[in-house]
C-alpha cells in the first residue's frame, strides 16, 4: 500500500475494528444481496500477536440449493 492508503486502512480497522467472523458475514451478506453471485466460500484469518493462536472463520452458501 502506498502511505496514503495504508494511513485510511490503519485507520479506518482501529475505529472500526472486527472479528474474523464479523468480516465474513459482512461478506457474506453482500454477496447473498448480488443476484449474480450463484455460489460463494469467505474464509478470513488473523494471525494474532499477542495470543498463541490465530482466529479463523469461514462460510460457504450455494444459492442454487
Amino acid at each position: 500500500l502506498k502511505r496514503p492508503d495504508e494511513k485510511y486502512v490503519t485507520e479506518r480497522a482501529y475505529e472500526n475494528p472486527k472479528f474474523v467472523e464479523d468480516i465474513v458475514r459482512d461478506v457474506a451478506a453482500r454477496l447473498n444481496a448480488d443476484p449474480r453471485i450463484k455460489a460463494y466460500r469467505v474464509s478470513s484469518e488473523n494471525f494474532e500477536s499477542i495470543h498463541n493462536h490465530s482466529a479463523y472463520a469461514i462460510i460457504e452458501h450455494d444459492k442454487r440449493d
